[in-house]
């Protein structure tokens, strides 16, 4: 649908610039991720699907399997700058960022963990 995909342009946007952002741009970035609360399982998914993809090009530098194949350059990047152990530790916190929010955590909290977390990975 049109709202998903306006969700996956923001998800990816994020992935893309998020190792220039500053504290301001990613407190900035959780008040636009909550306009998509409702929809914030799907949000993290499509954050884990970019991960899976950059796992498995990093482990086979192979595009044929990519989910996000469109975004080579910034999934080959990603590869580039995240060891495995990093990109594990993102996986792991997008985990545990779904398991806070259904336990009822603050969302602006547990996005701003996520995103240091990714960010610093």
């Amino acid at each position: 649908s049109e709202h998903f995909n306006e969700i996956k342009d923001e998800a990816v946007r994020l992935l893309k610039n998020i190792d220039t952002m500053e504290l301001g741009d990613l407190v900035e970035a959780v008040k636009r991720i909550s306009a998509y609360k409702i929809e914030i399982t799907d949000y993290l998914d499509i954050l884990m699907i970019w991960y899976r993809d950059v796992l498995i090009y990093k482990a086979t530098m192979n595009i044929d399997r990519l989910i996000f194949g469109e975004e080579i350059d910034s999934i080959r990047e990603r590869a580039k700058k995240s060891s495995y152990e990093g990109i594990e530790t993102i996986l792991e916190a997008l985990e545990k960022a779904k398991a806070r929010l259904r336990a009822n955590v603050n969302f602006d909290l547990v996005m701003e963990l996520l995103l240091l977390t990714i960010k610093e990975n």
